[in-house]
């Protein structure tokens, strides 16, 4: 538990120095995408590196793998509610107010390039699925039953998404639209 109160202290540090040192203003909106832009990238690449080690190590197991499904989840809820709680307290002012047309228009051009990675990667596993010989690179050096190899591989595509849509949210929020 002492890892996630680490983690959220480091996360909101961060976020917090940014803000300071440079001047930026950010909207409660924008400031939220940046807390789960890192939250995301902190806790899907810690994954990744364990998964990968563990291939490495040839102690990569089923139950392992599940067992680290279920801390990123569950590390995934408590860094987001707490980050949130967080922000809310720091802008109270802007954590009520409701989205405009602008803020729907951004969202809606973040989930239009996360679709497209997302639909990409899906493509991607159910050609690996259907001719595992020559896809065989996609899941280089895991040993793992395929059906997890496909998991991982989309779990992946999702993560390069979910980036994807909040770098294009804060591209466009910082670029003004």
């Amino acid at each position: 538990m002492s890892i996630i109160f680490d983690m959220a202290f480091e996360i909101m540090t961060k976020i917090r120095l940014v803000h300071q040192t440079k001047g930026i203003i950010m909207s409660y909106k924008e400031r939220s995408i940046w807390v789960s832009l890192f939250v995301t990238l902190y806790i899907w690449v810690n994954y990744f590196s364990q998964v990968y080690s563990a291939a490495a190590d040839l102690t990569l197991t089923v139950d392992l793998i599940k067992d680290l499904l279920i801390e990123v989840v569950i590390m995934t809820v408590i860094l987001e509610i707490a980050l949130k709680i967080f922000i809310a307290i720091i802008d109270d002012k802007d954590a009520d107010y409701s989205e405009d047309e602008r803020d729907k228009l951004i969202m809606l051009l973040g989930a239009k390039q996360a679709y497209n990675i997302l639909s990409f990667t899906i493509i991607v596993a159910v050609v690996h699925l259907l001719f595992p010989g020559p896809t065989q690179f996609v899941t280089y050096n895991l040993n793992l039953p395929q059906e997890y190899a496909v998991i991982n591989l989309i779990i992946l595509g999702g993560l390069i998404a979910e980036v994807a849509k909040f770098a294009t949210q804060v591209f466009y929020y910082r670029r003004g639209f």
